[in-house]
Parts: structure tokens; C-alpha cells; sequence
């Protein structure tokens, strides 16, 4: 049979169960901010926030100003200019003297270049000078070649002839010096500097076992009158 002490012992039963549930979910969100806590402290979190209360200065906060020559410098050190020129210890081609590596080397240190952009502009720049010299090099000699074929075309069967007066003319009157600068220049076989040679040349050959012609006044006329007889 239902008792009325019943109904009140089953409520009281209820609400013991509710308390306990309630002081449970306490006890473990507790426990949860606690070991949240000391998950933190083991992760560094305290020591992580303290580092980035102490970070360091950045390298840079910002570009120094126009003629400040002294930030400037000092950034220019930073970003690892050598103290000096020399330090650069530019690359020098084969056959310089070091002159150009020096001046520039200069340039470079007024310019704030580290070491490493300088050597490999050095290096860029020898390499680029070589191929340009490689280019004018086959250009002089492919002008050689047209203009030996101009003269031989020109000079037709009498090549070997011509060439053989142009040839005593050069090795009497030409320099060794002279000879160089023509080769280098490709200028060897230029037809106005062949043409002055046969000239030449031919003016030697003349009259050789007859006295030498002699001026209107008498005298001997000399080879730049018998040369270039319109000269006074």
C-alpha cells in the first residue's frame, strides 16, 4: 500500500541524486581547469609568455633616411660590407693587372655591396667582357677574310705578284709594331693599306740599276715625290 512518507522519502531521494550529479560536474570541470593549468605550465606557457615580453629588436624597424651617411653605414656593415675595399678580394682575368678589380672594388664598398654580391658581379662582369672579346675577335678575323677576298678578286692573276712587292714595301718601310697594330685592328689585309704597300713597292723597284730620276732642280727626287707627286 502507497504511504504518504513514501512519496516524501522518494523525493528526498531525488534531490540527494540531483545534488550529488551537480557536485560531480563541479568537482570534474574542477579538475578539468586545473590540469588545463598544468598542461600550460608544462607546455612553457608561462615561459613562452615571458619570451615574448623579452623579444629581442627586430634587425631592422625601418630604412635610414636619405644622407644619413652613418645608419647607412652601419647597415651596410650589417648586411656584411667588409671594412674596407680590399676585403672584397675581387676575381682578376688572366693577363690584368688588377687595376680595374681595384677601382671597382671601391665603387662597390661606397655602394654598400657585401662581399658576397661583389664577387659575383666581378665575376658576371669578367665573364661577360670575355664573350665580348671572343665576338670582336672573330669579327676582326672575318673582316681579314673579306678583305683578302676583295683583293684577290681585284688583283686577279697578278695576286701572287702584287702580293710580293706589297710584301718587300711592308718588311723595308713597315715596323714590327706597325704590323702588330695592323693584325690586331684587322687591318691586315685592309685593300687601301695593300694598295699603299704595292705603291710603295713598286716605287722601290724602279729604276734600280739607273740613277735615281732627278728633280726639275736637278736633284734626286725622293720616294714620297715619286710616291705622292702632287705633294709640294
Amino acid at each position: 500500500m502507497f504511504k504518504l512518507s513514501d512519496f516524501f522519502n522518494v523525493k528526498r531521494d531525488l534531490a540527494g541524486a540531483e545534488s550529488a550529479a551537480a557536485g560531480t560536474e563541479a568537482a570534474t570541470e574542477s579538475q578539468s581547469t586545473e590540469a588545463a593549468q598544468q598542461g600550460a605550465t608544462l607546455l612553457g606557457g608561462d615561459q613562452q609568455q615571458e619570451q615574448q615580453q623579452a623579444a629581442p629588436e627586430p634587425f631592422l624597424k625601418e630604412l635610414p633616411k636619405d644622407g644619413d651617411n652613418e645608419a647607412w653605414s652601419a647597415l651596410y656593415a650589417k648586411l656584411g660590407r667588409p671594412e674596407s675595399a680590399d676585403g672584397y678580394e675581387l676575381p682578376v682575368p688572366e693577363g690584368q693587372d688588377g687595376a680595374f678589380a681595384k677601382q671597382t672594388s671601391s665603387w662597390m664598398h661606397e655602394l654598400g655591396l657585401n662581399k658576397q654580391q661583389a664577387q659575383g658581379l666581378a665575376e658576371k662582369w669578367n665573364a661577360h667582357q670575355a664573350l665580348q672579346a671572343e665576338a670582336q675577335q672573330a669579327a676582326v678575323t672575318k673582316q681579314a677574310e673579306t678583305d683578302l677576298t676583295t683583293i684577290k678578286q681585284e688583283w686577279g692573276a697578278q695576286f701572287d705578284e702584287n702580293k710580293a712587292v706589297m710584301a718587300k714595301a711592308v718588311n723595308t718601310f713597315a715596323p714590327p709594331e706597325f704590323i702588330e697594330m695592323l693584325d690586331k685592328s684587322g687591318l691586315i689585309n685592309s685593300p687601301v693599306i695593300a694598295k699603299m704597300f704595292l705603291k710603295i713597292g713598286a716605287a722601290i723597284n724602279e729604276d734600280k740599276s739607273v740613277a735615281a730620276k732627278s728633280s726639275p732642280q736637278g736633284g734626286e727626287t725622293s720616294l714620297a715625290q715619286r710616291l705622292w707627286p702632287d705633294m709640294q
